[in-house]
């Protein structure tokens, strides 16, 4: 640009500078219709001049503004970008760590970036579920992208949506590659919809794509037999062999809230004679009924080690059960003496309340 704006003021330098030689100064006439402009061409070269100098000044003045501007204009949006990612960071942590008010101040305070609004729904949807708000719960869900939905099968269920969880769930289980946490969350709607067959098909098909604990396929296989109670062993033959040994503390439990002693009691014996006292103690805080031929060696047992904690729970289970309440409550009262444990506080609520000890329910309640 400038060497162009010299090569013409040097052009119309000599131009005017030949005329100036000659004596000339030269001379222009410009007619258009009506108009006409008389002016020498020394009188044109200053004006053109000028014209270009001033052009090249309002040039630069409007490139300096412009990237100005620009630059503003990108301060104020990276500024938003830093904003935005300070608050998904904000309601990430406060999310992993489960608290719900620093979550509900994140989102409240700015906007998630556009790639996150999805999550940010989510995590809203969480939030009100926990605050027993289920109809804003679901207002989030559902605006959320339907991609994202079947991510978030769990909250849908919470938010007794159970249909709407089945529904989505099972077109992404359609597809070629399904993962894992699709699959549990496939499992759990069915197991709340109270579809037995369908979940242990389920299981049947995908327990190998499953990596999970121990506790937690007890937690799944125990509501599998709580749909049917009448069929539980019928299901129990029907599980994959490795999942057998998982599911026999679940059919325990299952049988003795029902009175079927003559089902479990092998397996009872089999935790007595092997001192397993935690296995037997978890497995009768279920017990429907009591079993004398079970209650005389636990009782025979307890002769060798009176103070044995899980030994005298389990007897106090049996007593609850053939209904001396007052033997149980002579029982908790000797084991309050020891770590109290959380194994022990439905069948100690129950012997005190039918002894009518209630202020010792009642402090076992509120504990």
């Amino acid at each position: 640009m400038t060497r162009t704006l010299i090569s013409v003021m040097v052009l119309l330098g000599v131009l005017a500078a030949g005329h100036l030689l000659i004596d000339e100064k030269g001379y222009l006439l410009v007619a258009v219709n009506n108009y006409t402009i008389e002016t020498s061409l020394f009188a044109l070269g200053v004006i053109l001049i000028f014209a270009l100098l001033l052009g090249s000044v309002l040039l630069n003045l409007a490139s300096t503004l412009w990237r100005a501007f620009a630059r503003s204009r990108g301060w104020l949006k990276g500024r938003k970008s830093k904003r935005q990612q300070q608050a998904f960071e904000a309601a990430l942590w406060a999310c992993i760590n489960g608290d719900d008010e620093q979550l509900q101040q994140a989102l409240r305070i700015a906007d998630l970036p556009d790639q996150w609004q999805d999550q940010q729904r989510a995590m809203a949807a969480r939030v009100a579920l926990q605050q027993q708000q289920p109809a804003q719960a679901l207002t989030q869900l559902q605006a959320m992208s339907p991609e994202s939905q079947g991510q978030v099968a769990r909250l849908w269920l919470e938010a007794n949506q159970g249909e709407q969880a089945l529904l989505l769930l099972g077109a992404q289980m359609d597809e070629k590659k399904v993962s894992d946490n699709v699959v549990a969350s496939y499992l759990e709607a069915l197991l709340q919809a109270g579809q037995g067959q369908q979940a242990l098909a389920l299981i049947q098909q995908r327990h190998k794509q499953l990596s999970w604990s121990e506790s937690r396929w007890q937690q799944y296989l125990q509501a599998l037999f709580a749909i049917d109670e009448n069929s539980a062993q019928t299901t129990f033959n029907a599980l994959p062999k490795g999942l057998r040994p998982l599911a026999a503390p679940a059919l325990t439990q299952q049988a003795l809230r029902l009175g079927q002693f003559d089902a479990v009691r092998g397996d009872l014996l089999k935790y007595l004679k092997k001192g397993q006292y935690q296995q037997l103690a978890e497995a009768l805080q279920y017990a429907g009924s009591s079993d004398p031929e079970l209650r005389k060696l636990i009782q025979a047992a307890l002769q060798k080690q009176p103070e044995q904690a899980e030994l005298l729970f389990s007897l106090a289970c049996l007593a609850n059960a053939e209904g001396e309440h007052e033997l149980a409550a002579k029982i908790f009262d000797t084991l309050a003496k020891s770590p109290w444990q959380a194994l022990w506080q439905q069948q100690a609520e129950q012997a005190y309340a039918k002894t009518g000890q209630f202020d010792k329910a009642y402090l076992l309640a509120t504990q």
